[in-house]
């Protein structure tokens, strides 16, 4: 059993990281923005004040002014549960996605598009920090419903809604002109692939200590 886990898992993250190293080898080698420019122009024939409105609010979901104190928040309800285990499980994603993050936002250095609505943003545009990080917290809370909540109508439901919120949080990137596609479709796959990863080193390292006692 667990041999089938770590070979689907492996798999998973093989087959993220070529699509990945497909979308940096068209942006950064190829210099093929076809998508972004196709993107982005859809985008912009479809632009109205109240989707303007509805974006912004949206985007914030992805900010670090709410998922700084949101990951807080999590860590201070297991810790109050006494479950100090997804308490150090919670931190150790958050801060190592920051990390990952803002290490690859240096490395490639992509200037963001012309033009933006959302002003004093001052890094750089690839991958996007907002769909990289709606991912491993979201995605995080997808992972607790799915290992504790039995199933039924309300795990669904919460699960639908998660996912849907990360999908219009990078969404609305785009449209608020902060990001091209291809930087947001990476934030996602970096998120992914790294939550995955991330999980199964607090795994292997909460088990060895475990087997330590």
């Amino acid at each position: 059993m667990e041999k089938a886990k770590n070979k689907l898992l492996i798999t998973r993250i093989y087959f993220g990281a070529t699509f990945l190293l497909f979308i940096v080898w068209l942006v950064f080698i190829e210099r093929n923005i076809w998508l972004d420019e196709k993107i982005s122009s859809l985008f912009s024939s479809t632009e109205t004040v109240f989707g303007t409105r509805m974006m912004k609010a949206i985007t914030f979901l992805g900010n670090h002014n709410f998922l700084i104190p949101a990951n807080l928040l999590m860590i201070a309800i297991f810790l109050y549960k006494k479950n100090k285990t997804d308490a150090l499980r919670v931190l150790f994603v958050a801060i190592s996605s920051l990390a990952i993050m803002s290490l690859l936002k240096r490395i490639f250095q992509r200037i963001r598009p012309d033009n933006a609505m959302v002003h004093g943003i001052t890094n750089f545009s690839f991958p996007s920090g907002h769909a990289l990080m709606s991912i491993t917290f979201f995605g995080l809370l997808i992972w607790f419903i799915v290992r504790d909540w039995n199933s039924g109508w309300k795990k669904k439901i919460s699960i639908t809604i998660l996912v849907l919120l990360i999908f219009w949080i990078g969404i609305s990137r785009i449209y608020l002109r902060v990001h091209f596609t291809t930087d947001v479709i990476a934030g996602w796959i970096i998120g992914i692939l790294w939550m995955l990863i991330a999980l199964s080193i607090f795994a292997t390292i909460s088990n060895k200590k475990a087997n330590s006692y």
